[in-house]
């Protein structure tokens, strides 16, 4: 009865330290939080002059900043299902591409280059707090007012590092229009107040949980200590061309993050599905399992009998499980569309992201590359190359409008079941 006792109390009293993944803790670790080293890698390499800017940028847009793009429209504008669900959704996206060259028409390039950029920021912080929130509802770590805290202070932990380097580099300054420079330093004042005053109150909340036996959410801890210091120490520490140096430095980390979240969302277009399947059928007694008979000299319960029948059995199995499986296919492929075979297997994801990558990431590196000879002002340009630049914000900016809308865990139950949240 004691040992019972034990048992039940034990399982009763709260944890310290709350331990729930979104994969598993060694996917975590390596793609949500060890990532983090892919952006501390190019900062030194470029830093120390190992690493050139144009082939850099150029490799990490093409290779996988671009394919990490391609990564929702995967799951958006190639996939049958989203098409009946989120038709207006998709179509009005496209309106992305007209915006940048129609502000470039009327005169106003310089605020559209500097409003794609704020957005551009926002987007790498609103997918920190996407993960952070994730692994609150993981962790059950929904108080009010932890909820609160945690959104306002990393909004501003993210903000003020990006303001602060805006302040001080001379070819960011250039891409602010005129009226809104003279408030930068300011903001970057107020920012860091208010940094400083709510990360107080915040590591105050994580003592009053730890005094209150409350769990600590680690994987949380962990993510903001992988994210937020790499923020402050990229955008505080000088180097050239940084305005262009930074886009990929900065991005990387979330290219990594995004890629293993999508190819895990994605396993819902792939065999798996077949397979279960076929482990259920199994289950329920098919495919019918055939038995050897004991014959002379191989006496019942013999080694070699017992082998020889395993075998046999799954070879029969096996035969009869194919025809299942292309079914489970042809069923994925009728529900889902091009999405089943873009993720069927990692190297079809692969290889297309790559050939998206070269689709729109070529063109808008070589215009980008002419942007270099302007001092870093796009607005300096021509309006054809403006209007060419503006135009291929629009494949970003759909990435940056969908991400918002799809991946909502309490409003859709559909992608709560493909990330395992409940």
């Amino acid at each position: 009865m004691s040992a019972a006792t034990e048992i039940i109390t034990d399982q009763v009293r709260p944890r310290a330290i709350s331990l729930r993944w979104i994969i598993n803790a060694r996917e975590d670790l390596i793609w949500f939080v060890g990532s983090v080293a892919s952006s501390y890698a190019l900062l030194i390499l470029y830093v120390t002059g190992v690493l050139p800017l144009i082939p850099m940028v150029a490799g990490w847009a093409i290779l996988i900043d671009a394919p990490h793009v391609f990564g929702t429209l995967s799951r958006t504008y190639f996939d049958a299902s989203e098409w009946k669900m989120r038709k207006r959704l998709l179509l009005g996206s496209l309106l992305f591409f007209v915006v940048g060259p129609a502000l470039v028409l009327l005169g106003l390039g310089l605020v559209f280059f500097f409003v794609a950029a704020l957005w551009a920021y926002y987007h790498l912080v609103k997918q920190h707090y996407g993960f952070m929130v994730l692994y609150k509802k993981k962790n059950n770590d929904l108080a009010p007012v932890d909820n609160a805290l945690d959104r306002v202070w990393l909004m501003f932990a993210f903000n003020y590092p990006f303001v602060a380097f805006i302040a001080n580099d001379p070819n960011a300054m250039a891409r602010v229009p005129p009226i809104l420079r003279s408030g930068v330093n300011t903001v970057a004042m107020l920012l860091l107040a208010g940094t400083i005053v709510i990360g107080a109150a915040w590591i105050i909340r994580q003592i009053q949980r730890a005094w209150l036996q409350q769990p600590l959410d680690l994987p949380k801890y962990l993510l903001l200590a992988a994210a937020i210091p790499m923020h402050w120490i990229v955008l505080l520490t000088p180097m050239p061309a940084k305005p262009i140096a930074i886009v990929a430095i900065l991005t990387i980390y979330h290219n990594l993050q995004y890629h293993r979240l999508i190819w895990f969302h994605n396993q819902k277009y792939s065999a798996a599905p077949a397979r279960r399947s076929l482990v259920e059928l199994d289950k329920s007694g098919g495919p019918e399992r055939h038995s050897l008979a004991p014959q002379r000299g191989c006496p019942a319960g013999d080694p070699a009998l017992s082998a020889l029948e395993s075998g046999t059995a799954a070879m029969l199995g096996a035969r009869t499980s194919r025809p299942h499986e292309r079914e489970a296919r042809t069923d994925l492929r009728s529900k889902y569309g091009p999405a089943a075979l873009i993720s069927r297997r990692l190297i079809y994801y692969i290889a297309f992201g790559i050939l998206f990558g070269i689709i729109y990431q070529g063109p808008r590196q070589y215009l980008g590359y002419l942007n270099l000879h302007t001092g870093d002002s796009p607005a300096l340009l021509s309006v054809p190359i403006q209007l060419g630049i503006a135009f291929l914000w629009g494949y970003a900016f759909i990435h940056y409008y969908l991400d918002s809308k799809i991946w909502r865990v309490r409003r859709d139950p559909a992608v709560g079941k493909a990330l395992h949240m409940n």
